[in-house]
């Protein structure tokens, strides 16, 4: 290793350590300005800010509230179970119109999303911030891990910098959580997402004359397949409520949401040709497992939809090598997959849940 690049990495320690530093001088400073406020509140009886006991915000939050003079956010919502969470804590309730404009224009660190919920000075509610209600508390999270890895060093300090800036400009230092523990926190996160990420493929295989790019679409539509965004792609779809986790981001007419179950994907170019006798020689259904319920029964639906779509076409059920896949093969992966359900249940990440979705994309 040559001098420079000594050089470099004792700068970047030196750099993550007076950040650390930082980090830990103004969490003191504004756990003693809670004490103050706290002292303060309870000699003159103005406990409205804390009047709502504090609490981590949940996915029942993201229900429509029938009650409510507004919807309901249905955006991704912050979860501890995949989030690493700073907190910035006000004297007075802010609104959200001044919270918004002082958010940060990128909301990443690195390759990671950032999020940020206000909690509503009225009920108590964690949701997302509104411009015309006020917020006794924010929350700004960064995620942990996803199929892009596990927060690192460099992206955390990314987030604390971020977290800074936002309480410099609103006022309020940030509680910020402590770097070892959500790295540790995140490469464990990491590991199992690693261990327990399946997308599964039946691949369709011409027998003898390929098809017609059409009479392959019309084959799949009569099977249930709609059409989706990009060319060379269908999906299966299946209605769900707004509540319900897991929900696509297409609302359907009557408000419900359309959840692409499994998608069929083909050559794209045949897909864009003027010719509709183009031909095509292989297709292939795809199930990202952690992107849907369980309940739906995605895997059982996406062997009927491949052996009806082989009858039609014809076509033969093959895996990737091009080896026939027979129905005990099929038996099999669908044992595996119920073990894979059981572990993502285990550790609160239910196939199609909101934070499954985030954390296996």
């Amino acid at each position: 290793m040559g001098s420079l690049q000594l050089a470099l990495l004792a700068a970047g320690a030196v750099i993550i350590a007076a950040v650390l530093a930082f980090n830990v001088l103004q969490s003191w400073q504004l756990r003693r300005r809670r004490r103050g406020a706290e002292a303060n509140a309870a000699l003159s009886g103005d406990t409205e800010v804390d009047a709502v006991e504090r609490r981590e915000p949940d996915l029942g939050d993201a229900v429509l509230d029938a009650d409510a003079a507004r919807p309901r956010s249905s955006a991704p919502r912050i979860d501890p179970l995949i989030d690493a969470i700073a907190s910035f804590l006000f004297e007075q309730a802010v609104p959200g119109s001044a919270l918004i404009e002082r958010l940060p224009r990128a909301a990443r660190a690195g390759t990671k999303p950032l999020l940020f919920e206000g909690r509503n000075a009225a009920d108590g509610r964690w949701e997302a911030l509104q411009p015309l209600v006020r917020y006794a508390e924010l929350q700004a999270a960064v995620q942990l891990a996803s199929r892009n890895g596990a927060l690192n060093a460099i992206e955390f300090s990314e987030f604390v910098t971020k977290c800074h800036a936002l309480g410099e400009a609103m006022g309020t230092a940030p509680d910020l959580p402590d770097m070892g523990e959500v790295l540790e926190h995140a490469r464990d996160l990491d590991a199992f997402a690693a261990a327990n990420d399946a997308q599964l493929s039946i691949n369709l295989q011409a027998q003898g004359v390929a098809w017609g790019v059409d009479y392959l679409r019309q084959q799949a539509q009569a099977a249930g397949f709609a059409a989706v965004a990009g060319a060379g792609r269908l999906a299966l779809l299946e209605t769900v409520g707004d509540a319900e986790d897991g929900a696509a981001p297409a609302p359907s007419a009557d408000g419900h949401r359309l959840l692409a179950l499994v998608q069929l994907q083909y050559d794209a170019q045949a897909d864009l040709s003027d010719d509709p006798q183009l031909p095509v020689s292989r297709a292939t259904l795809l199930l990202d497992v952690a992107q849907v319920p369980q309940a739906l029964r995605p895997f059982a639906r996406m062997r009927e939809a491949a052996q009806r779509l082989a009858q039609a076409l014809p076509a033969r059920q093959v895996d990737d090598n091009g080896a026939p896949l027979s129905p005990a093969s099929l038996d099999q992966i669908e044992q595996q997959l119920e073990r894979l359900y059981a572990a993502l249940d285990a550790r609160g990440l239910p196939a199609g849940s909101a934070a499954a979705q985030r954390l296996f994309s």
